[in-house]
């Protein structure tokens, strides 16, 4: 999915990746564009009176992301060899699998001050 400053939201399709894929992926991109670590993701999650997650208003289209199972995203921080952590961002919940196992990813990148 890609922003559409237009409309105010993601567009396009969700797809999942390995991890491998996902770091692939980045390399596509360029301009700066990575996989975020964990502790990047971790700022993303807020509590509420339901139960921790992300900002709607600032992601609104992260149920896209969900396939019954939550919606998972990767990290490129290693938990034990070839273990990589993953954030759900349904239930603020943080697991980890192995790179081949496909989860979405929020691309990140470095501002210029």
């Amino acid at each position: 999915m890609r922003w559409d400053a237009n409309g105010k939201t993601c567009i396009g399709e969700v797809q999942n990746l390995g991890l491998n894929a996902a770091l692939d992926f980045t390399k596509q991109e360029g301009n700066g564009w990575r996989v975020p670590s964990g502790q990047e993701l971790e700022t993303l999650l807020v509590n509420s009176c339901d139960h921790p997650g992300v900002d709607a208003i600032a992601f609104p289209s992260i149920d896209a992301s969900d396939f019954g199972e939550g919606a998972k995203f990767w990290t490129s921080t290693e938990a034990i060899p070839g273990m990589f952590y993953y954030f759900d961002f349904t239930n603020g919940f943080v697991d980890m699998h192995s790179q081949g196992f496909r989860l979405s990813v929020l691309l990140v990148k470095d501002i210029k001050r």
